[in-house]
């Protein structure tokens, strides 16, 4: 018998829970988010640990959800001064590195940015060979000056060697201090967004390091001696030298958690997850378990990469949410009083009228330590110029319109499907949408982002591309097939608990005969 903890910090509140081996949940806590993020998670811990009466001996892991990382970057904040060198010389040379990314992030990250000969075609052809006294120019000047190196070839994904090489040399001129990230272990096929996912992962690995760090010292003051993970954005684990080595695989991992959590709670496999918080509401799609992949190039931070994320839509409705009303109209947001609803809230003494003051007001939801209890409905009254019932009728409408555009956009397909409520503003869901077969409110969805992360499995992936007039595509499928599920054991998968979540060949219709090989299988922990 053994136990596991989930942790997920967001930008309100830190959730955990407590869970069996068997995956049900045996205590379960909000925490306020603070502003060193490991006292809050150390406090999570403490709470589901007294709750549960759980030996310390026997919580054999830790999974952590974390925003540590898409914070650092919307906030421009501890990002490493990077280096970057693309291998591709003399193609490639018309869109230089770094061309499209915001000028404040540029002028953050630093100018130490190369071209040097190399590269492939997509069939492993030699485009012209690395010189390795060019390359070792270009490390020299950023000796001293650099963090961490981002390196990029093109076609890597096909043939990494040269990377590997250029990261070899790396090491020698720079010093093991310098944290050097390849771009065929980081993002996809595609050579500017590939490269632009290289230069962000690098940009991240000393928040990375710390967030680790920070993660390790918790758990160790705990004195508790479990194996710990940090989740990643396609609902899978990674171990910890992964997530310094890949830091940018953990950007949007909060949704994805939300979404294979809430899927695992109301026992879905497949419907839209809406997870509802003090800002915003995100909708996601779940499909077998899992989150469905945005098909499009995601922007991080303002610079388009194509690394694997979760298709996920905001709309800026949450508990915190502003209330306007104008002539007959309800206007919701887009800004929200956030963690501030406490303060600012009409039912807290606050002058400002937010959605959770409405539902409050209306019996639809329970906070302690209501300041205006007794006359909300008349304060409402007075703020919005209009009838209690009035008004709370124009905000329910809202609410329902903007939901049902939220669950339109996702949807593929005009078939009725499930749509399931979590997070903290849950609350202010409707009970019917448009486009919903049924709308479900599962038992702990407050907590279903602690319980996603708690309940993932680790994975593994790898895509290539195959010249199918030179090679078997079929053998070479296979081939990726086995190699995807010998780097999966080595992570710590039961083989016997395996399964395949992509096998595809895609055809590329601008290269004759060459197909994309894609393979993505998962599995559980050794118990």
């Amino acid at each position: 018998m053994y136990y596991k903890i989930g942790v997920d910090v967001g930008g309100t509140n830190t959730d955990a829970v407590l869970v069996s081996h068997g995956n049900n949940i045996l205590a379960k806590t909000k925490q306020s988010t603070t502003l060193d993020v490991s006292s809050g998670i150390e406090t999570a811990i403490k709470k589901v640990l007294l709750d549960a009466n759980i030996p310390k001996e026997e919580i054999k892991y830790i999974m952590l959800g974390t925003t540590h990382c898409t914070n650092a970057l919307v906030e421009r904040k501890e990002l490493n001064k990077i280096g970057a060198i693309r291998i591709g010389l003399p193609a490639s040379s018309a869109i230089p590195p770094m061309i499209d990314f915001p000028e404040d992030l540029k002028k953050l990250l630093g100018n130490h940015v190369y071209m040097v000969h190399g590269g492939y075609e997509f069939d492993g052809r030699l485009i012209s060979p690395l010189n390795e006294k060019e390359v070792k120019d270009c490390l020299l000047k950023m000796s001293g000056e650099i963090e961490s190196l981002a390196i990029t070839g093109i076609f890597s994904k096909t043939l990494p060697d040269q990377e590997l090489q250029v990261a070899i040399w790396a090491k020698e001129v720079l010093g093991a201090a310098v944290k050097v990230s390849c771009s065929h272990q980081v993002g996809g096929l595609g050579l500017l967004e590939r490269e632009n996912a290289a230069i962000l992962n690098a940009a991240l690995q000393g928040v990375a390091l710390k967030m680790v760090k920070a993660f390790k010292e918790t758990v160790h003051r705990l004195e508790l001696s479990s194996q710990l993970f940090i989740g990643q954005n396609d609902g899978t684990l990674m171990s910890l030298e992964q997530a310094q080595d890949f830091p940018v695989l953990t950007i949007s991992s909060g949704p994805t958690n939300s979404i294979r959590g809430a899927g695992a709670l109301s026992q879905v496999d497949s419907g839209i997850v809406i997870d509802v918080g003090g800002t915003t509401s995100d909708g996601g799609v779940l499909v077998n378990f899992f989150p469905r992949e945005s098909t499009q190039a995601a922007q991080i931070g303002g610079v388009l990469t194509n690394f694997r994320m979760p298709d996920v839509v905001t709309i800026g409705i949450g508990g915190g949410t502003i209330v306007r009303f104008k002539e007959d109209k309800c206007q919701l947001g887009p800004d929200s009083v956030g963690y501030l609803l406490k303060e600012k809230g009409i039912s807290f003494g606050g002058f400002t009228l937010t959605l959770s003051d409405f539902f409050l007001a209306n019996d639809q939801l329970q906070i302690e330590n209501i300041l205006e209890k007794n006359n909300l409905k008349e304060r409402i009254q007075v703020i919005s110029g209009r009838n209690f019932q009035n008004a709370l009728e124009l905000v329910k409408e809202q609410i329902q319109l903007s939901i049902e555009k939220l669950v339109d956009k996702l949807k593929t397909d005009p078939k009725e499907i499930p749509v399931i409520a979590c997070g903290g503003g849950a609350f202010l869901l409707p009970k019917k949408i448009a486009g919903a077969s049924r709308v479900l409110f599962p038992e702990h969805l407050e907590v279903a982002n602690a319980f996603g992360a708690c309940i993932a499995q680790i994975s593994s992936e790898d895509e290539k591309i195959v010249n199918t007039l030179q090679n078997d595509e079929k053998k070479e499928l296979e081939k990726l097939l086995s190699n995807v599920k010998i780097e999966l054991l080595k992570k710590g998968a039961s083989e016997d608990s395996i399964n395949v979540l992509t096998k595809e060949s895609i055809p590329l219709a601008y290269l004759p005969g060459a197909v994309k090989l894609k393979v993505k299988l998962c599995g559980d922990l050794i118990s």
